[in-house]
């Protein structure tokens, strides 16, 4: 099958697509011995096959719906293209790399700018960030300091998702004392002052943040 093909037949299924053979179809067979043996991946052509026939027939005849329902997914009126979204001051940027590539480890579809580049080649960044922060993401983690405050991009990818605080898409993560219009201070968030010469700041992140908003995520 060539991804590449599949992603440009339908408009609808064009994103996930392309999140999918762009960095989670790599991260899993890198991750899954098992998994690497039953499937293949080119990356440099897209092209991914299932080498076992048993298993191709096993998959072919899935009833789909049904395992659907097993596995407690819901039929939401709504789909987004993102699991997640991060927004984060440059000064920030290890710190969000590291969450993005945790949350794809856990399988959850994320939208972290660096893995996105080619995908809007000839676009407005100002476009996408606006349809990705506003409405294409089911919830926004957002690294929230003075950088966030003061800079550019993070103040407009703000003013995107401001709207969605209410409902609950936001999960701030409080990195100083900064204070947010549009952000009451009770909202319910993660505080974590990151230390980049802090020796298991990784281990840290993983199960002070990482995990806790995945655990919203599953209960959504």
């Amino acid at each position: 099958m060539d991804l590449n093909a599949l992603a440009n037949s339908d408009e609808s299924v064009r994103g996930s697509i392309n999140n999918i053979k762009e960095k989670r179809l790599n991260i899993l067979l890198e991750t899954k011995p098992l998994t690497a043996r039953h499937f293949y991946y080119n990356s440099q052509t897209k092209y991914f096959a299932i080498e076992d026939p048993a298993l191709f027939y096993f998959i072919k005849h899935l009833n789909w719906e049904r395992l659907r329902i097993d596995c407690g997914f819901r039929n939401d009126e709504k789909e987004y293209e993102f699991d997640i979204a991060i927004s984060f001051a440059g000064e920030n940027r290890q710190l969000a790399k590291f969450i993005a590539e945790q949350f794809e480890i856990l399988d959850a579809q994320v939208f972290f700018d660096e893995h996105y580049e080619v995908n809007f080649l000839g676009k407005a960044w100002s476009e996408q960030f606006k349809r990705i922060f506003s409405n294409d993401s089911r919830l926004v983690v957002c690294l929230l300091d003075k950088y966030h405050k003061d800079k550019l991009w993070p103040t407009f990818e703000r003013e995107c998702f401001l709207p969605r605080v209410d409902e609950g898409a936001v999960i701030p993560i409080y990195l100083d004392d900064t204070k947010f219009v549009g952000i009451p201070s009770d909202i319910v968030g993660i505080t974590y002052h990151f230390d980049l010469s802090k020796q298991g700041w990784q281990d840290e992140v993983t199960n002070e943040i990482v995990f806790k908003v995945m655990e919203k995520l599953e209960k959504m």
